[in-house]
């Protein structure tokens, strides 16, 4: 432990790095997904076939070739992005994909006859999704959307591979700078520690991910609809004394 408050600071700045790429992955992914999900689901043929084809592509690549791809490929068309930012890319296109079918599948989840009965109240497309289609939806996709988040949060100790200055980095040139000059080997106390900071960020994504949930299932539980049945009787009661 002596090593790891001796370092604290180097260490720091590594998790730092790693809770920056967490966000950036995070909103990247969902940014990317949201997009090849409105891609599968378009009524134009050739559209919905091109996102489709690019979603598999990008679920079926090893996530590690699809780092290497980003990091070494980019910079022969003239877009050389730092390792931070190639990682950050190829972990989010990659969420992306497979976050689209977990949105797609949560959006189908939802019975057609809602739609129509939305439409049938005046709503347009974006008001239909937004209020009707999306929050029936939610409870089906919230649990494996968190499920793919930690997936992304984990994902980024991949930036160690194309030197990408994360926790998984920093400690790796701790181990190997303690072991040139004291002789002995801390990879046991340094990768242990940072398995306990994945494990704790994976949790705190977790929790939020199941209060969520409970949030959206909160109209199917047996409590809500003991309680609108009880406000149904009160109305009719209330109709039957006035009539």
């Amino acid at each position: 432990m002596d090593l790891l408050y001796e370092y604290r600071v180097f260490l720091l700045g590594g998790l730092i790095e790693t809770l920056k790429m967490s966000a950036v992955v995070a909103m990247g992914g969902t940014f990317c997904a949201i997009l090849l999900t409105m891609g599968i689901t378009a009524k134009p043929r050739l559209v919905n076939r091109a996102s489709y084809a690019l979603v598999e592509l990008l679920r079926d690549l090893p996530l590690m070739v699809t780092v290497l791809l980003v990091y070494f490929m980019l910079p022969m068309t003239g877009l050389g992005l730092n390792p931070f930012w190639s990682c950050c890319l190829a972990i989010s296109v990659w969420g992306g994909a497979n976050g689209a079918q977990i949105l797609r599948a949560g959006l189908a989840s939802v019975g057609r006859g809602q739609r129509e009965t939305a439409a049938a109240f005046g709503f347009g497309p974006v008001k239909t999704l937004l209020l009707v289609t999306l929050p029936q939806a939610m409870p089906v996709i919230v649990p494996p959307y968190v499920g793919l988040l930690t997936a992304l949060v984990q994902a980024t100790s991949l930036g160690a591979v194309v030197g990408a200055q994360e926790l998984l980095r920093t400690g790796q040139v701790l181990i190997e700078q303690t072991t040139i000059m004291q002789g002995g080997s801390p990879a046991y106390l340094v990768y242990g520690s940072i398995l306990v900071v994945y494990f704790t960020l994976c949790t705190l994504i977790s929790l939020v991910g199941g209060r969520i949930e409970r949030h959206f299932l909160k109209p199917y539980s047996a409590s809500s609809g003991a309680q609108a049945e009880d406000r149904a009787h009160e109305i009719d009661a209330a109709l039957s004394v006035r009539t």
